[in-house]
């Protein structure tokens, strides 16, 4: 068991474990420059004996240079995409799970989202008792019982989100009541 931001949580690359990204950028580097080669060559071939065939070779060369050169896009587009939904994945999981997004902001501090996702929350249960208040204040017949449990629970809510707001790193407490 591993408590919550533990930094075994994570799992680190190995040293012997294949380098597959510099793998592919020099194979895509490589790939790129063979087909700038072949459209160079093929133009000035064409150039040199200006045959139409010539200019057919290093326009079907072109057309296969701008066809890598759009799936190297593409790809990288991809894995932009790819890897931003990982993230948002692995947020939406640690937030289902309690625990921090993994990528704070510069400005907050560790854990501060989760705090602000309690303040939120408690001034929501505020602004629900407020409302039950209103509703009992404005009846014909109010239930003493009902408004003392609301201002009871606003009280405590406010408290705590005070309390949260001083110290981040004291967990909120109370009853929540419906």
């Amino acid at each position: 068991m591993q408590p919550i931001g533990s930094s075994n949580a994570q799992t680190t690359a190995t040293a012997e474990g294949p380098r597959t990204g510099r793998t592919a950028l020099w194979g895509t580097v490589i790939g790129l420059a063979v087909l700038v080669v072949i459209f160079a060559v093929a133009l000035i071939q064409a150039a040199h004996s200006n045959s139409l065939l010539g200019w057919v070779l290093a326009g079907i060369a072109l057309g296969w240079l701008m066809l890598a050169v759009w799936a190297l896009w593409m790809v990288r587009k991809a894995a932009v995409f790819g890897r931003e939904q990982m993230r948002q994945a692995q947020d939406q999981l640690r937030a289902q799970h309690g625990r921090a997004p993994a990528t704070p902001s510069a400005a907050a501090g560790p854990g501060q989202s989760l705090r602000d996702e309690k303040l939120a929350h408690g001034m929501q249960v505020i602004l629900v008792q407020s409302k039950v208040v209103k509703e009992q204040l404005s009846s014909p017949d109010p239930d003493a019982e009902h408004v003392q449990r609301a201002l009871e629970t606003i009280d405590m809510t406010a408290a705590n989100g005070l309390r949260s707001l001083k110290d981040s790193g004291t967990p909120v407490s109370g009853t929540v009541e419906d």
